[in-house]
């Protein structure tokens, strides 16, 4: 298939979608792939690490998240660990 018949498959998957969660994730590998790679600049002897667009955008909303207090403890991390391990030992036994 040459690239010109994956966009329009593509291109005519996406139409057929309504799945937001997807869309916003084809969206998010998209600017990822456009955007130039992250960089050292070096300023007066000293490597200064440059983040991209998409990466500082990803920065900006983690830290929006946790000044509103949208994150886990390591303890309510590690309890939700657990239960998520457990769900997924008891799926795979009741197969």
């Amino acid at each position: 298939m040459s690239t010109s018949d994956l966009k329009l498959k593509l291109i005519a998957q996406i139409i057929a979608t309504d799945d937001s969660i997807l869309l916003g994730r084809i969206e998010e590998t998209i600017e990822s792939n456009l955007q130039p790679t992250s960089a050292y600049e070096k300023k007066a002897s000293e490597k200064i690490y440059v983040f991209n667009q998409w990466q500082q955008k990803r920065i900006d909303m983690a830290l929006k998240q946790v000044e509103n207090g949208e994150f886990l403890t390591e303890a309510e991390d590690k309890k939700e660990m657990e239960r998520w391990f457990k769900e997924k030992d008891e799926k795979l036994i009741r197969k």
